[in-house]
């Protein structure tokens, strides 16, 4: 399975990023968690729209899902898309993407001749070519969803999404390969009482606890970059963050069973 980081940015538009964006690929399955501002774009430069089999999206904060309507573009204008795209979307969503259209000027049913739309359910496994998937969900400032991601091998990604301090998610990914989460926050004085984003240090606590063999960070502001980094050579804890273009090959890595025995495999990172 391999992970390619498309953006690790936040909301705000930033130089050296796109937003939120994570390729998913194994054997001839490739799927993108999250489309933020910029990512139909960087897609490109890897598989494109149409090596897609499928797009999931986590929430409705534009940061994780506005690209999509640049992405309707790379697909039949016209008539319907010989191969329309899975699209995965939280409960409500078709609804949404009317009023994106409408937003956007363009006629109603736009997105209907691209994309097969599916609401998901919470807790109900999606299969997407030789990947599966099931959303849970996490507390953040909308309905937001974190997904497991399973493939042939086994081998698993847990993609936090944006979340706060999140227990769930820690015992979640137990027994993952990878763990990935946001690192938005500076201080926890800029969130709200309910919280809905982590800072660097409380992702790199989740990750420690979690017990993974490799932690991302993403969604932070790249001018902190190098704290985090230095907060995370620190921490002593195997995790790091990513930065736009890395990639990371993951099979099942060394780790604790239902009974305590390990299970070999390994796990490569490259930049790309």
């Amino acid at each position: 399975m391999r992970l390619t980081f498309l953006g690790t940015g936040t909301a705000r538009p930033l130089p050296d990023t796109a937003a939120s964006g994570v390729l998913v690929q194994d054997g001839e399955t490739a799927v993108l968690f999250d489309i933020g501002s910029g990512i139909a774009s960087r897609l490109e430069t890897t598989v494109g729209a149409a090596g897609l089999s499928g797009l999931v999206v986590g929430h409705f904060h534009a940061d994780h899902w506005v690209d999509i309507a640049p992405l309707r573009y790379r697909f039949p204008w016209g008539e319907r898309a010989p191969r329309p795209l899975p699209v995965y979307v939280p409960p409500g969503g078709r609804d949404k993407l009317e009023h994106l259209a409408a937003a956007i000027a363009e006629r109603p049913g736009f997105f209907d001749a691209a994309f097969d739309v599916t609401e998901y359910e919470s807790g109900r496994p999606i299969r997407i070519g030789s990947l599966t998937v099931t959303p849970h969900p996490v507390g953040h400032y909308v309905p937001a969803w974190t997904m497991d991601i399973v493939c042939r091998d086994g081998s698993r990604i847990v993609y936090g999404g944006d979340m706060g301090p999140n227990a769930m998610v820690v015992e979640l990914a137990r027994g993952a390969d990878v763990l990935i989460l946001e690192a938005t926050l500076e201080s926890t004085a800029f969130d709200d009482a309910r919280r809905g984003h982590l800072t660097a240090e409380e992702a790199i606590e989740h990750v420690a606890l979690a017990g993974v063999p490799r932690g991302f960070l993403v969604h932070y502001p790249s001018e902190r970059r190098g704290i985090i980094r230095a907060l995370c050579a620190a921490s002593g804890v195997p995790v790091e963050p990513a930065v736009p273009g890395l990639t990371a090959d993951v099979e099942c890595g060394p780790r604790p069973d239902s009974r305590g025995a390990t299970v070999e495999a390994q796990e490569t990172v490259s930049t790309g």
